[in-house]
């Protein structure tokens, strides 16, 4: 699979050659450090570092002030684009309607303009793109190490794991990495519908997801769910941001079938996981075996606490 720098570089490509060549006067350790890229219309180029986001300057230096940033013209956001979607916009139309899109290397290039409502009320394409967010596709191997022996995950039974932390956490990072080790010994469906675990493209994952995982690409996860189990009898099913109704009636579904769970849930503590809507019912049925809280800062990533949902404990 490829390194952090390819997935970087591939990035870059996104942008024209006057956005670009600032981060590549950057050191690479800083260059390669950045989590995101930001093209706001008539405004700057920002990067984001962590949970912090700078302005770039011209020298590829990271500021806190805008006096030195590079200014944004509209014709640059049309170039990334273009650029993102392959001059082929009419290929990407649902992609589009939501607002990102997955590229070569894994990097997901979202989308903010003006939504163009069908009928119904829903979204069904943009213009006037004022925003792009470039998110670097991360894998960081063996950052699920921790959480595999402590819930002895990697060569014994399998668990019921939901996995907590706020935006920018790292939930999605962890779980693309436990999909690598345990992928090479049991059967996983991964329900991709952002397509940010596997980042397929042209039906090929991009990121390592283990070698006996199968990927249900930009499925819902109530469907992909629902036909993970009828038609790949997975061992263990893994998505992210579950907190529908929809996806909780579908996770029970697995369940009950004898598939074991792991999901993601925007969550900044375990208490405040118990108080959202459609949850409270599946923690008191114990549908999960553990809670997870992931921390951020300096903790992005990394396991903070662990609850155990004992038979006849009460959250």
């Amino acid at each position: 699979m490829q390194g952090q720098k390819s997935k970087l570089d591939k990035a870059l490509r996104l942008l024209s050659p006057s956005l670009a060549q600032p981060f590549y006067n950057m050191p690479d350790k800083r260059r390669t450090d950045i989590n995101e890229i930001r093209l706001r219309n008539k405004r700057y180029l920002t990067a984001v570092v962590k949970s912090n986001e700078y302005y770039i300057t011209p020298s590829g230096s990271f500021s806190v002030d805008s006096d030195n940033a590079i200014q944004i013209a509209q014709e640059e956001i049309e170039y990334t684009y273009k650029t993102a979607l392959r001059n082929t916009i009419y290929s990407y139309e649902r992609e589009i309607s939501l607002g990102y899109i997955i590229t070569e290397g894994g990097n997901r290039v979202g989308f903010c303009g003006t939504a163009v409502l069908d009928d119904r009320g829903k979204n069904q394409t943009l213009k006037n793109i004022s925003s792009i967010s470039i998110r670097i596709a991360r894998e960081i191997f063996g950052i699920a190490n921790d959480l595999i022996n402590k819930l002895e995950l990697q060569d014994n039974e399998l668990k019921n794991v939901l996995i907590l932390g706020p935006p920018s956490s790292g939930k999605t990072t962890l779980i693309r990495d436990l999909c690598r080790q345990i992928g090479m010994k049991k059967r996983i469906s991964i329900i991709d519908e952002k397509n940010e675990i596997s980042a397929s493209f042209k039906g090929y994952p991009q990121n390592n997801v283990g070698n006996f995982t199968d990927v249900f690409d930009s499925y819902t996860k109530y469907c992909g769910i629902l036909s993970a189990v009828k038609i790949m009898s997975p061992q263990l099913i893994v998505c992210d941001e579950i907190g529908t109704k929809e996806d909780l009636i579908a996770l029970d579904y697995a369940i009950n079938s004898g598939v074991n769970i792991i999901a993601t849930m925007h969550s900044s503590s375990i208490d405040d996981a118990f108080r959202k809507p459609y949850m409270k019912d599946l923690f008191i049925r114990k549908a999960f075996d553990y809670i997870v809280l992931l921390g951020t800062g300096d903790s992005i990533g990394k396991v903070i606490d662990i609850r155990k949902i004992e038979a006849n404990s009460q959250m």
